[in-house]
């Protein structure tokens, strides 16, 4: 058998039901808001980020060709004009659009690494956030309604137990506390004290 419950305020049950609700409200809000940020999250480096990198290798190789070029027209003007110094600057232009390309290249690779590492970790929190939802869609409603039908039973009760007005009260208090006798017949009647008139007085003395 279970043991009692020591209620000492219905008050203080009444907060917890209000406070388990809008617990829930802000639990249920804050899911979507995070869904949210997740799906922008998946959008940024599975869209944008991937074409931006694979736009950035597009000009990347067009820069190279472009240089390249560069470099040939000035060794054969040089070749032509019967200098044999190097193309320095040229050759530093290809030297910076071949990094640049790498570095695209590289970033593209860390985006696709990204994505299926994302998509792993999202997945897994999906998991778990739906035990989450369907707790605070299910089970947690019918807790709350319990707590709130008990609140309901014991506010019943006390009006139920709490005397309406005085009359009541002092009823209350003389059934409780029933006159002493030694006649079982007279202690079921009400006693009623004896008028001050006949209430026998002490001879006065002679003086």
């Amino acid at each position: 058998m279970g043991r009692p419950a020591r209620v000492k305020s219905i008050d203080a049950l009444q907060a917890m039901s209000a406070a388990l609700t809008c617990f829930r409200d802000d639990a249920a809000g804050a899911l979507d808001d995070l869904e949210m940020e997740i799906r922008r999250a998946l959008q940024w480096i599975g869209e944008d980020c991937r074409q931006y990198w694979k736009q950035e290798i597009r000009r990347g190789e067009d820069r190279v060709i472009e240089s390249q070029r560069q470099l040939e027209h000035a060794e054969m003007f040089r070749r032509a004009e019967g200098q044999h110094s190097p193309c320095v600057e040229e050759q530093k232009a290809l030297a910076r659009a071949k990094q640049r390309l790498e570095t695209a290249r590289r970033k593209a690779e860390a985006v696709k690494h990204w994505i299926v590492a994302i998509d792993r970790a999202v997945n897994e929190y999906r998991a778990i956030r739906s035990h989450l939802v369907n707790w605070l869609d299910a089970d947690f409603p019918r807790a709350v309604a319990v707590l709130n039908r008990m609140i309901t039973a014991l506010e019943t009760y006390i009006r139920l137990e709490a005397p309406t007005d005085e009359h009541d009260l002092i009823a209350r208090a003389l059934a409780a506390s029933p006159v002493q006798t030694d006649d079982p017949e007279k202690a079921k009647e009400p006693q009623t004290p004896p008028p001050e008139s006949l209430t026998p007085h002490p001879p006065t003395p002679n003086t």
